[in-house]
C-alpha cells in the first residue's frame, strides 16, 4: 500500500477515470449536520486563507487503467461530488456568480462525467445500491428521488450556495484545498482484508484521546509537557481516568447542552472555538472542575453536614446533577455561596430525585433540567438571595415530567409502591436513610446489605403458610397481594434465612428475633403481638411520616424579577391547548418559532434528516404525511416539510401534537425528548391556528427569550446560540446603509429611551443593522441583549406588527379575512341572512358574514353530537366545526370522534372543508 496527501479533486480528475463504489459498502448516510460542517470548513478556508484542509482518508485500488475501486471513503467522495454538482447547477442558473463563464462546464466535464468519442456519458462516482439512482437523476436533471439522503444533501448545498456566503470562485478554490490521505493498494494487497481491517472493531481513540491531541498537538514541546503534567494528567487522576465521562459533564455545565457520548470531541471543539479563553485557561478550568467532581463523588468537600448527606446521596448514581453541583462547589470555594447554603442545596437535590423515584416520574427530562439549571439560578439570583431558595423556586415551578412531587403524591406512592422489587442501590439507600435518618448513632445498613450480612425481610412472608392465613383471617390472600412488598411489610435483619416463613410470634420471640433486633426499623415490631392489616397500616403511617420529614418538600418566598419561561416535554398526554410556544428543543437543536405550525413542520424536518427512509415509509402508509412530486400544487391547508413531503397544518394544536406523538412512537423515540418552551402567560384566545400577523414576526418571536436573558449576570456563552439564530433571521431585513437611515446617530444614541420612545419600525431595523455592522469589529450584540436594549427595540417592531395586522384586516380584499365593521350593513343571501339573524354575539355575526362571502355550505348552528356535545357552527358531513367557548373535555371527545375544530376564521374553516376531513 502506498499513501500520499492529495487534493480530493485529483481523485475525480481525468476524462477516463471511473470511481466505483463496490456493492458491499453501506449506503450513503451523511446527515445534514455533516454537510453543514463541510461547508462551514469551506467558509473558514476562504476567510482564514488556509492553504489546505485535511478531509480524511480514501483507500482504493486501480481495478483497470480506467476504473478505481473505492475501498473506504465513499461518504466523503459522494459528498464532494454532490457539492461540486450543486455548484455546477448554481452557476448555471445564476444562483452564484463566477468570474469564469466556463467554470460550470469545466467542473462537469473534468470532475463529474466521462466522455468518449461517442459522447456517451458515464458517472464518475457510482454510489452503491439505492443511492445510484438518486445520484444519477440529479446529474441528468431528471425528477429527483426526494426520499434519498443523496437528494437531501444536494439540496442543502444548493441552499448554502444561494446564501451568498462565498461566490462561485471562492467555493471552487476552497474545494480545491480539501486534502485527503490517498492510500493506494498494490498488487499484493487483498482489498477485502484491507476493508475488514479498516472497519474492524479494534481499539479506537476515545473522545478524550482526541481532545487531548487537539489541545496539545500544536503546542511547542516544552509547553506540551507543562500542559500535560500540570493540567491534563491531574484532570485524569482526579476523575480516575473516566475522562470521557468528565469532559461530557463539564461541557454540559458550560454550554447547557448534552452531547452524545460519541460526539464529545466535536462538542469540545465547538466550545473551544467560541470560548474567549486560551488553551491553558480552559485546561485550568477543567482541572478545577475535575477536583470539584472528585470531592462531590467522594463526599469530601470539607463541609461536614453536606458530606454526610452526600455519602448517602452518592449511593445512587446521580451524575446528572454534576453540571449544577460542580460550579456550585466552585462558588463555595470562592465564598459566594455559604457552606450552610450548599448543604441545603444537597438536601433539596436529594429530596427532589428521591421523591421523583418513589413517584415513578420518568427520568428522561433530568438531563435537560440539570443542563441549564445552574445558569438559570445564576441568572435569577440577586445579591443576598440564597442559592437554595432560588433552586427551590426553580424546581417547584416545574410541571409534568419535570415536577417536584407534592406531599400528597409522595405520601401515596411511598405507602403503596412495591419497594422490594427495585434496584439494589435504591433499596440500600432507602433503608439506610430510614434506619439512620439524622442520628449520629448509625448502623451501616448499605454496607451490610452489600456484603449480605443482612438482607431485606418480609415480615409477612412472600409465601403464605396455613398458620399465616389463619392469623390474617378470611381476607388473607387479598391482604398478602396488597401488602407483601409495601414499605409497611419490609424491614432488615441478619437472620432472614432462619426466619423463613415462620409465624410472626416465632419471628418475634425466637433467638435473634425481632425483639432482640438492634435496628430502629423494628421498633414497632417489638411492641406488636400480632401482624395484621392494623399493624401494617400503623407501621406504614410511621415510616411515611419519617420519609416526609427526611425528604421534605422545600418552600420559598423567592420571586424573580423576570420569571423564566416554562419548558414542558411533549410527553404522551400533556395538553398544550391555549399555550403559546416560544421555542422547541430536540437533540442538540433549539429553535425559536413564531407558532405551533412552524414548530410542527420544523420538528418533522429534523426527524426526516435523522430517519429519512423510515419517515417516507411511514408517510406511504399513513394519512398524517403525504408524499408528492414536483408538480404537486400545495393547497393552503398544507405545508411543505421538504421537497416531496407535505402535511396538513390547518388544524388544531392538539391535532399537530397527536401526529408528532404517533411519529415519535413509530420511530421509537421517547416523546419526552422533544421539549417545548412556552410563554409564561396563557393566551385567552382559542387554540392558535392563524399565524401572528405583521412583517416582523420572524424577529419579534425572539422577544420572550431575549427578555429572559436581559440580566447583567448572563454570560456570553448563554446568549451565543440565540445571537446566531437571530442573526440568521435578521439577514433578510438588513439595511445596507443604516447611517443614511439614521443620520448623525451612532449606536449609543440608539440605546437611549428618547430614541426608542419615538422610533419607527424602520428606525429599529436600521438600528439592528448598525449593530450587526459593528459586530465584527467591536461585538455589541451580547451587551445589548443583557442590558434589555434588544427587547425594547423588538417591542417597537411588535407594536408596528399589530398596527400592520389591524390595517391588513381592514383593507384586505379577501373575503376569507373580511372585517366588515358593522356586520348588519352587509347584504346577505336568504339562507345566510336567516343564519345571521339567529346569531347573538358580534363574533358569530362577523363569522357568518365572512363565511357568506365564500362558496362554503351553510353550517348548522348549535349542532348536537350523539355524545351530547354541542358544536356552535358545524358541517356534520365533514365533521368540521367551531367551538366559540372551547372546553377541553368536549374538544377531546370530538377529536377522538374524528372532528376537526377550527377557530372562528373563514380561511381555516375553508381549508378544513376543502381537505375533505371526515
Amino acid at each position: 500500500m502506498k499513501g500520499s496527501i492529495r487534493a480530493i479533486t485529483e481523485l475525480f480528475d481525468g476524462n477516463s477515470k471511473h470511481l466505483l463504489i463496490p456493492v458491499y459498502q453501506r449506503n450513503y448516510d451523511w446527515k445534514l449536520k455533516h454537510c453543514a460542517r463541510l461547508f462551514d470548513d469551506l467558509v473558514e478556508i476562504v476567510q482564514q486563507d488556509r492553504k489546505s484542509h485535511f478531509f480524511g482518508a480514501i483507500v482504493g485500488h486501480a481495478e483497470t487503467a480506467f476504473t478505481y475501486v473505492v475501498i473506504d471513503g465513499q461518504q466523503r467522495l459522494t459528498t464532494s461530488s454532490l457539492l461540486m454538482l450543486a455548484l455546477v447547477h448554481s452557476l448555471e442558473d445564476g444562483a452564484v456568480k463566477s468570474g469564469d463563464p466556463n467554470l460550470a462546464e469545466m467542473i462537469r466535464d473534468s470532475y463529474l462525467v466521462l466522455k468518449n468519442k461517442h459522447a456517451d456519458v458515464k458517472f464518475k462516482l457510482k454510489p452503491v445500491k439505492n443511492d445510484n439512482d438518486a445520484y444519477s437523476r440529479l446529474l441528468r436533471g431528471d425528477t429527483p428521488i426526494e426520499a434519498s439522503t443523496i437528494t437531501a444533501n444536494y439540496r442543502y448545498f444548493r441552499e448554502r450556495i444561494a446564501g451568498a456566503e462565498l461566490d462561485g470562485d471562492q467555493i471552487w478554490e476552497a474545494i480545491f484545498r480539501l486534502q485527503v490521505m490517498a492510500l493506494d493498494l498494490e498488487q499484493q494487497d487483498d482489498p477485502q482484508r484491507i476493508f475488514e481491517s479498516i472497519n474492524s472493531t479494534g481499539l479506537e481513540l476515545s473522545e478524550a484521546d482526541k481532545i487531548r491531541n487537539v489541545v496539545l498537538m500544536h503546542q511547542p514541546s516544552h509547553e506540551q509537557d507543562d500542559l500535560y503534567e500540570n493540567y491534563w494528567n491531574r484532570i485524569e487522576t482526579a476523575v480516575e481516568y473516566r475522562t470521557d465521562w468528565f469532559i461530557r459533564l463539564y461541557l454540559v455545565s458550560k454550554t447547557g447542552k448534552t452531547p452524545r457520548q460519541d460526539a464529545v470531541y466535536e462538542a469540545f471543539r465547538d466550545y473551544q472555538k467560541n470560548a474567549k479563553a486560551s488553551t491553558r485557561e480552559i485546561l485550568s478550568d477543567m482541572r478545577a472542575y475535575a477536583a470539584y467532581s472528585r470531592e462531590l463523588n467522594m463526599a469530601s468537600t470539607g463541609i461536614a453536614a453536606a458530606d454526610k448527606r452526600l455519602r448517602r446521596f452518592n449511593m445512587v448514581k446521580h451524575d446528572v446533577t454534576l453540571p449544577l453541583t460542580m460550579p456550585l462547589l466552585g462558588e463555595v470555594k470562592a465564598s459566594t455561596v455559604s457552606a450552610k447554603d450548599f448543604t441545603e442545596v444537597v438536601e433539596i437535590l436529594d429530596t427532589y430525585l428521591f421523591r421523583r423515584f418513589i413517584c415513578g416520574v420518568p427520568t428522561n427530562s433530568l438531563n435537560s433540567i440539570f443542563a441549564t439549571l445552574y445558569s438559570e439560578i445564576h441568572r435569577l439570583r440577586s445579591a443576598g438571595d440564597q442559592f437554595s431558595e432560588v433552586l427551590t423556586y426553580s424546581l417547584r415551578r416545574r410541571t409534568t415530567s419535570s415536577r417536584f412531587p407534592t406531599d400528597d403524591e409522595f405520601r401515596e406512592a411511598f405507602a403503596t409502591r412495591n419497594l422490594y422489587n427495585i434496584k439494589g442501590e435504591n433499596r440500600s439507600y432507602l433503608f439506610e436513610c430510614l434506619e439512620n435518618s439524622w442520628s449520629n448513632d448509625t448502623h451501616d445498613i448499605a454496607k451490610a446489605l452489600e456484603s449480605q450480612s443482612i438482607s431485606i425481610e418480609h415480615i409477612m412472608p412472600q409465601t403464605l403458610t396455613s398458620a399465616w392465613r389463619h392469623d390474617l383471617g378470611s381476607d388473607s390472600e387479598e391482604i398478602h397481594a396488597t401488602w407483601c412488598n409495601r414499605i409497611g411489610n419490609l424491614t432488615v435483619t441478619g437472620y432472614n434465612s432462619t426466619y423463613s416463613n415462620s409465624t410472626f410470634a416465632d419471628k418475634k420471640k425466637r433467638a435473634n428475633g425481632f425483639d432482640a433486633s438492634p435496628y430502629r426499623l423494628n421498633a414497632l415490631l417489638k411492641s406488636s403481638d400480632v401482624w395484621t392489616v392494623t399493624q401494617l397500616e400503623e407501621r406504614t403511617r410511621a415510616l411515611t411520616a419519617l420519609a416526609l420529614k427526611y425528604w421534605p418538600l422545600p418552600t420559598t418566598d423567592f420571586e424573580p424579577y423576570v420569571p423564566p419561561l416554562p419548558s414542558v416535554p411533549m410527553g404522551d398526554d400533556e395538553s398544550f391547548t391555549n399555550r403559546t410556544i416560544v421555542s422547541f428543543e430536540y437533540g442538540d437543536t433549539r429553535r425559536t418559532v413564531a407558532s405551533w405550525k412552524v414548530a410542527y413542520v420544523e420538528v418533522i424536518r429534523l426527524l426526516v434528516d435523522e430517519h429519512r427512509d423510515e419517515v417516507f415509509a411511514y408517510a406511504a402508509d399513513s394519512n398524517d404525511l403525504t408524499t408528492v412530486d414536483d408538480s404537486y400544487e400545495i393547497p393552503i391547508w398544507e405545508s411543505l416539510v421538504i421537497p416531496g413531503l407535505t402535511l396538513t397544518t390547518a388544524n388544531s394544536t392538539r391535532s399537530k401534537l397527536a401526529v408528532l406523538r404517533k411519529l415519535f412512537n413509530h420511530l421509537d423515540i421517547d416523546t419526552d425528548d422533544l421539549v417545548f418552551t412556552l410563554r409564561n402567560t396563557e393566551t385567552a384566545d382559542l387554540e392558535e391556528i392563524v399565524e401572528e400577523p405583521g412583517p416582523y414576526v420572524e424577529l419579534t418571536k425572539f422577544i420572550p427569550r431575549m427578555r429572559e436573558l436581559s440580566s447583567g449576570v448572563v454570560t456570553d456563552e448563554e446568549t451565543r446560540d440565540l445571537r446566531t439564530e437571530f442573526a440568521t433571521s435578521f439577514a433578510g431585513f438588513t439595511v445596507a446603509s443604516p447611517q443614511a437611515a439614521l443620520p448623525g446617530r451612532n449606536l449609543p444614541d440608539l440605546e437611549t429611551e428618547g430614541f426608542i420612545e419615538t422610533a419607527t419600525t424602520d428606525d429599529i431595523i436600521a438600528a439592528l443593522s448598525m449593530m450587526f455592522q459593528v459586530e465584527g469589529m467591536m461585538p455589541q450584540f451580547h451587551r445589548l441583549i443583557v442590558s434589555g436594549t434588544v427587547v425594547r427595540w423588538l417591542n417597537v417592531l411588535a407594536s408596528g406588527s399589530r398596527e400592520f395586522g389591524d390595517r391588513r384586516s381592514v383593507n384586505t380584499d379577501s373575503p376569507l379575512h373580511a372585517d366588515t365593521g358593522n356586520p348588519a350593513s352587509v347584504a346577505l343571501g336568504p339562507p345566510w341572512q336567516e343564519l345571521f339573524d339567529a346569531t347573538v354575539s358580534d363574533v358569530e355575526k362577523r363569522l357568518v358574514v365572512a363565511l357568506a362571502a365564500t362558496e362554503l355550505p351553510v353550517p348548522t348552528v348549535g349542532y348536537e353530537t350523539d355524545e351530547g356535545d354541542v358544536v356552535d357552527f358545524a358541517w356534520p358531513d365533514s365533521r368540521v366545526g367551531v367551538l366559540l367557548d372551547p372546553d377541553d373535555d368536549a374538544a377531546n371527545t370530538l377529536a377522538l370522534k374524528g372532528w376537526t375544530l377550527c377557530p372562528p376564521d373563514a380561511a381555516q374553516i375553508a381549508a378544513a372543508l376543502q381537505n375533505g376531513v371526515i
